[in-house]
């Protein structure tokens, strides 16, 4: 990760992924819409809560744990999302979204410049309401990959002019692939946050 993106590390009670199931400070292990687990999760909200998750697990193990999450977080408020630099442990916002909840954020009037990354396995597409940032192949991504890897140098740059273009934007979002890595999500968030999170304040991620 990049140092000093994201803002200083805040979590309190932390959260895990354990076979594809949130894990609690409890042990508990849930998955979304669980009887036994809507008292747990309500329990939770208003604290301060960190992820930490393994970097080898792929969006399509966060389905349900980030639905259970979502359980577990008032309206509006974000996860911190642990992430590391070079000088130790930094904290990205997290909101996770469901596929109906990016819809209905596509559909509102707010925010206006509806700013997304869509990551693929062929590159990064980075879309406002104004439509795809152009890439070398207009059929293609806006970023394709380097070799085997998203190029986050060419979208930090990018991200950095799209918020000098809508300065007052608070948010911005990943929808990832089922088959990208959460260590390569985890850094698209924070170069959306941006250095010190300067760039968007909320960010969410929208689960499979």
């Amino acid at each position: 990760m990049p140092d000093g993106y994201g803002v200083d590390f805040q979590g309190r009670v932390r959260l895990t992924v354990q076979d594809r199931r949130l894990k609690l400070p409890s042990g508990q292990t849930c998955l979304p819409q669980e009887p036994a687990c809507a008292r747990p999760l309500e329990s939770l909200r208003g604290e301060k809560l960190w992820l930490e998750l393994d970097s080898s697990l792929r969006m399509a193990d966060l389905s349900a744990p980030l639905a259970a999450l979502g359980q577990a977080l008032k309206v509006g408020d974000t996860c911190c999302l642990a992430v590391a630099d070079s000088k130790g442990r930094r904290c990205v916002p997290l909101r996770p979204f469901s596929g109906d909840e990016f819809s209905a954020w596509l559909d509102a009037d707010k925010p206006l410049g509806k700013i997304r990354v869509i990551m693929r396995a062929d590159g990064l597409e980075v879309v406002t309401d104004r439509g795809k940032v152009p890439g070398p192949d207009r059929f293609g991504p806006s970023l394709p990959s380097v070799g085997t890897r998203p190029d986050f140098e060419a979208l930090d740059t990018v991200i950095s002019r799209i918020k000098a273009r809508f300065p007052d934007e608070p948010e911005a979002g990943l929808a990832a692939s089922p088959s990208i890595s959460v260590a390569q999500a985890a850094r698209v968030l924070a170069l959306l946050n941006g250095p010190g999170g300067c760039r968007f304040e909320e960010t969410f991620l929208v689960y499979p």
